[in-house]
């Protein structure tokens, strides 16, 4: 296990590395305050996981920021919220978007009224006043199956995460000890 932990210290980063992120620089000085957000624990890493993925689902811009003061909130290793939404990428969307809309068809009628908005929608990245209307008319865009789905998907993930990392990391554990037990044995 402590070869394992070893390998994700690796791969997620630290709060020396958040302070020095333009726009992360308070919440690198929040996890120095506040260091049980940022151990390795299974409960923790489990929950963060599952909110990095549940949030990720959403097509919304700053994904990873609302990961990351969700776990903050919910006492959740920050790390792990923050590394799991780099799982929704341009890969993986249109498998997500798929489920979504699968699961949000079994909420919303088939014949519901819909008033799909032109597809193409101008986002203006140097006026931050107009991404309220341009996120509205993207989001209206893609249909109402779609957009119900979204927060079914994101539950519905994060649920199948929290269970996968947890029950990875008792597997972990198990093999950790069996492994110790052995090295006992033989000396």
């Amino acid at each position: 296990m402590a070869e394992f932990k070893k390998r994700l210290r690796r791969w997620l980063p630290t709060a020396d590395t958040l302070e020095r992120t333009r726009g992360f620089g308070w919440l690198g000085n929040y996890l120095r305050e506040h260091p049980r957000l940022w151990v390795l624990h299974r409960r923790g890493v489990a929950l963060g996981v599952a909110l990095g993925i549940g949030i990720g689902v959403f097509p919304v811009p700053l994904q990873m920021p609302a990961a990351m003061l969700a776990a903050v909130a919910l006492r959740a290793n920050v790390a792990a919220a923050a590394a799991a939404t780099w799982l929704t990428n341009p890969f993986t969307m249109a498998p997500i978007w798929a489920l979504a809309a699968f699961l949000g068809s079994f909420v919303v009628p088939h014949g519901a009224p819909g008033t799909p908005a032109p597809a193409g929608v101008d986002w203006v990245w140097s006026s931050p006043a107009t991404w309220p209307a341009a996120l509205w008319q993207q989001a209206t865009s893609w249909g109402p199956a779609l957009l119900v789905g979204f927060p079914i998907a994101g539950v519905v993930l994060g649920v199948c995460a929290y269970a996968l990392v947890y029950w990875g990391w008792a597997v972990l554990i198990r093999q950790e000890r069996r492994r110790r037990l052995g090295r006992v044995t033989r000396d």
